[in-house]
C-alpha cells in the first residue's frame, strides 16, 4: 500500500511541475535563472557591511554611481557572470529598477524618484516586452531621503 501511495504521490508531482512550464515561454524559463543571479548579486555586492539588504546608494561604489556609469550595463552582466552568448545565443538585455513600496500599494511599478528627481531606473527600458523574466529583492537604500519608506523593491527585468 505505501509503494502504490508513493508512486501516485510522485507521478501527481511530476504532472503539475510539467503542466506548469507548458504555460512558461522558454524565452522566460531560460532567463529566469539570469534575472535571479543578477538580483543576487546586486544585493550582495551593494549592501552595507554588516545589514541585511540595506543598499550603497549615493555613496562612493554605490549602486547609482555604478549603474549610472554603465549606460548598457554591460559590467554588471560581466561580474554578475550573465554573459552567456554563443553562436545560437545572444547575451541577455537586463533592466534594474528601484521601486518604492507606496507605487506597489497603488498598483505600479513606477520607478523611484531621488532627492534630485533622477529615476531610478538603468538599462533600456522594458515597456511593451513580451516574456519578460523578473526577480525582486526587498531593500533599503542609503543616503537617498524620502525613498523606500519602509521599503523599496530591487526589480531586475531580463529578456
Amino acid at each position: 500500500m505505501s509503494v502504490l501511495l508513493v508512486t501516485i504521490i510522485g507521478v501527481l508531482a511530476f504532472v503539475q511541475g510539467s503542466a506548469v512550464g507548458v504555460y512558461e515561454s522558454p524565452d522566460v524559463q531560460r532567463n529566469q535563472p539570469i534575472a535571479d543571479r543578477a538580483g543576487t548579486y546586486l544585493v550582495e555586492n551593494y549592501s552595507v557591511d554588516g545589514t541585511r539588504n540595506l543598499i550603497r546608494y549615493n555613496t562612493s561604489g554605490g549602486i547609482n554611481a555604478s549603474l549610472n556609469a554603465d549606460t548598457d550595463l554591460s559590467g554588471l552582466k560581466e561580474k554578475a557572470g550573465l554573459d552567456v552568448a554563443t553562436e545560437r545565443r545572444v547575451n541577455p538585455r537586463v533592466n534594474v529598477t528601484v521601486v518604492n513600496a507606496s507605487s506597489l500599494k497603488a498598483g505600479t511599478r513606477d520607478p523611484a524618484v531621488d532627492d534630485h528627481d533622477q529615476r531610478l531606473a538603468w538599462g533600456p527600458d522594458v515597456a511593451d516586452r513580451d516574456n519578460v523574466a523578473t526577480t525582486s529583492r526587498v531593500v533599503k537604500l542609503t543616503n537617498a531621503t524620502g525613498q523606500c519608506d519602509p521599503v523599496c523593491w530591487l526589480v531586475v527585468r531580463v529578456w
